[in-house]
């Protein structure tokens, strides 16, 4: 058996925390430089708030109901995960961590299984204060749906568990549950599917996998299958290691120095060459790019990119940092406003298969001491010094919440 855990409405979740006069309050968290709605509490669902929607057209509904808004808080949010996870590998073996509040686990000769779902409730709020609904089923795409069932359904009191029902019992309720609910099944994928006369959970279980691979593909025919009990997506509990890493964002406000998006594509590439570190993977090529507004009149657009394939495969921030910033200089275009700027390290490559220096290699040595430093203290305790700590292009959060646990200027105060 499978088991599905999802945390409740995660980003206010985790705001509600370290805020009690948020809970039972009609709360939303936004994203980006503030842009649009990513996270709801329940209470600002029931006030018809759509997810993804640009706050400027939902403001005044907002202040209408008094809606408090929160701008993100990733750092506090990846934390919480992480302990959350921790938590949650006590109790199985095989764990996959889907999202950053999603994660499945093996419960393979696990006996009560509904009242193991409990418990993990249970512990999750007592340790952490972190509401979950608990999905189990045969397979990973049932247990998602089961997940679905016990957050929409009052009666399952959060926990719904296939594992007893009887067949005709999970078909009625799949009866009932719109096809577009389904773990795969997307906005475009479901409009055909209705198209073909399948419109329920059920339908989708009922139709015949080949023809469902003969007018979509392969994974939505396994989604068939696993629906009718049969597992076509094992557990998987290493990550696959990614083929390219992207580091990017929207400047608060526009940019348009050298020095600025200097500063920019300094502070992206530690961000990225962090990352490749972490996975023990070397980049052979870095990519940057540069964009103006694309709504601020065509005549004023400008965006340019450039990829400049490296010396020799590296992860070393130093090392590729001159490189990229040669690269800004030769794609800057004076006079323009500049909204966004990335860096992209691709041909990744592993660090076991790298191709060795002649003579001692000291420059990753530096970068092992300054991440350890990086993270016992502060992540910009050690920087290079066109990397700011607080840049005027910085992302604009004007609610942000204090980083409770990843900060130690910012920790709660007990008095």
């Amino acid at each position: 058996m499978i088991a599905l855990i999802d945390i409740n409405n995660f980003y206010v979740s985790c705001e509600r925390l370290f805020n009690p006069t948020l809970i039972n309050q009609p709360v939303v968290v936004l994203s980006n430089n503030d842009g649009c709605i990513i996270s709801r509490s329940n209470e600002a669902k029931k006030l018809g708030i759509k997810m993804g929607v640009p706050l400027f057209k939902v403001k005044k509904l907002l202040s209408d109901n008094k809606v408090s808004i929160l701008s993100s808080n990733y750092p506090l949010y990846a934390d919480m995960s992480f302990r959350t996870m921790q938590v949650l590998s006590t109790f199985a073996d095989l764990q996959e961590i889907y999202s950053i509040d999603e994660c499945f686990l093996d419960l393979s000769g696990q006996k009560n299984l509904n009242v193991l779902g409990s418990l993990i409730r249970k512990r999750l709020s007592q340790w952490l204060g972190m509401p979950v609904c608990v999905g189990i089923a045969p397979t990973k795409t049932l247990a998602k749906f089961a997940n679905h069932c016990a957050k929409t359904q009052d009666s399952w009191q959060g926990v719904c568990d296939f594992s007893k029902m009887k067949e005709n019992e999970i078909n009625q309720i799949m009866a009932n549950v719109d096809v577009s609910k389904v773990w795969g099944v997307g906005a475009k994928t479901s409009t055909k599917l209705k198209k073909m006369d399948i419109n329920s959970v059920l339908d989708l279980k009922l139709t015949n996998p080949a023809k469902i691979n003969f007018y979509f593909n392969v994974n939505i025919e396994r989604i068939v299958v696993e629906l009718n009990r049969s597992i076509c997506f094992p557990i998987i509990t290493e990550a696959p290691k990614k083929n390219e890493i992207l580091s990017s964002r929207s400047f608060g406000r526009p940019v348009s120095t050298i020095e600025m998006l200097s500063e920019a594509i300094t502070t992206f590439l530690s961000s990225a060459t962090y990352k490749a570190r972490q996975q023990e993977m070397l980049a052979t090529s870095v990519t940057l790019f540069i964009r103006s507004s694309p709504h601020k009149g065509r005549d004023n657009y400008y965006a340019n990119a450039i990829r400049i394939p490296l010396a020799f495969p590296t992860n070393h921030h130093n090392l590729v940092t001159p490189i990229a910033l040669e690269g800004l200089r030769a794609i800057f275009k004076p006079n323009i406003k500049y909204t966004k700027c990335g860096v992209l390290l691709s041909g990744l490559i592993s660090e076991s298969i790298q191709q060795k220096n002649l003579w001692p290699d000291v420059g990753n040595s530096s970068m092992e001491i300054v991440d350890k430093i990086n993270n016992k203290f502060n992540k910009k305790s050690v920087r290079l010094g066109t990397e700011p700590l607080n840049p005027e292009w910085q992302m604009r959060q004007l609610n942000k919440s204090r980083s409770f646990t990843t900060s130690w200027d910012e920790l709660l105060v007990a008095q």
